[in-house]
């Protein structure tokens, strides 16, 4: 019996619903004395998760297991989407609110929000839903459509560039759909974005660097650029490169170098590695700015050490790169 519940839950991010645990074998009186010890903890009137799965959870799982909790629920048809679309997408959620589920209903006439669940309004096509864990979920250009319609610009591009990493065709798909929906509400808003994404950012980080520049009004970089010496052997690969100042641009996330360090050896090694190969970049005559998390609270100061670099560029003698 246990067995069969747990095989339920794992399908449904750890959620079971009332109807399945008597389907299973349970009496009522059992799920009731498991609610009383605290053992099994109620996300919504008839859905459960065990205690120690729920403790063991961030934000984002627990996020994703109040989706099934809900959509196992909801008696009117409705899809997963927004910003609950962009947690089954596995999509980055920086800068967004989960504090609601959010689903799309094509019988609605207006938005509202009840019990913890967000309702868009709004017309749904087939090939607008896929489905990710037994349930209806926005499509990826869909949700990045109505992610970029519904939130501030920036998490927008988060999302955005990653699903189009993702899947390269999201972004045509997503202009041709945003294109049926141009009277809507914040479609302006999505088109912005959607122009603005490339798949090529491969971090958050990246793809909030890349905002950063275009508030600043500075040149658009090239991205993900590889630099060989004139012998052609290679070098790097950056982040960022603006060409015609000669200067490169490196988010350096913690994860970045932490995935470089092989088991048992010492990360300095990696940090070590880093300066020889920025030391190089130079020799090719190049300028190197580094930006952390942390510089995301003082923009201007990162742009002012990008303008400080590409005057030191402009100075150094151009060479084959």
């Amino acid at each position: 019996m246990y067995e069969i519940l747990k095989t339920l839950a794992d399908a449904q991010a750890g959620v079971v619903m009332r109807s399945q645990a008597i389907q299973a074998g349970y009496q009522a009186d059992d799920i009731d004395r498991l609610l009383k010890r605290g053992e099994w903890v109620s996300l919504r009137r008839g859905a459960y998760v065990e205690r120690d799965h729920l403790d063991a959870m961030d934000d984002v799982q627990k996020h994703r297991a109040r989706i099934h909790a809900v959509m196992r629920s909801l008696q009117a048809p409705s899809v997963v989407s927004h910003v609950s679309a962009v947690v089954m997408h596995n999509l980055p959620v920086w800068g967004l609110d989960l504090d609601n589920v959010q689903v799309s209903r094509s019988d609605l006439h207006s938005p509202r929000t009840e019990a913890g669940v967000h309702h868009h309004a709004g017309e749904t096509k087939a090939g607008d839903v896929v489905q990710i864990d037994g349930l209806p979920v926005m499509s990826l250009p869909r949700t990045i459509i109505d992610t970029a319609r519904t939130v501030e610009f920036e998490p927008a591009v988060c999302v955005a560039d990653t699903a189009i990493a993702l899947d390269p065709t999201a972004k045509e798909a997503a202009l041709l759909r945003l294109n049926e929906m141009r009277d809507w509400q914040g479609s302006r808003n999505a088109g912005a974005v959607i122009e603005f994404a490339d798949g090529r950012s491969e971090s958050v980080g990246e793809s909030r660097l890349r905002v950063l520049f275009r508030n600043n009004l500075m040149p658009p970089p090239d991205l993900q650029v590889e630099f060989r010496t004139p012998a052609g052997v290679f070098v790097a690969r950056s982040d960022f490169y603006f060409r015609e100042q000669r200067t490169i641009g490196e988010f350096d996330g913690k994860q970045k170098y932490l995935k470089f360090v092989p088991e048992g050896q010492d990360p300095g090694e990696v940090v070590w590695r880093e300066k020889r190969r920025e030391d190089e970049l130079r020799r090719l005559g190049n300028e190197v700015v580094r930006v952390i998390w942390l510089d995301f609270d003082r923009p201007k100061d990162v742009v002012k050490r990008f303008h400080e670099a590409f005057q030191l560029a402009a100075q150094r003698p151009r060479r084959a790169a």
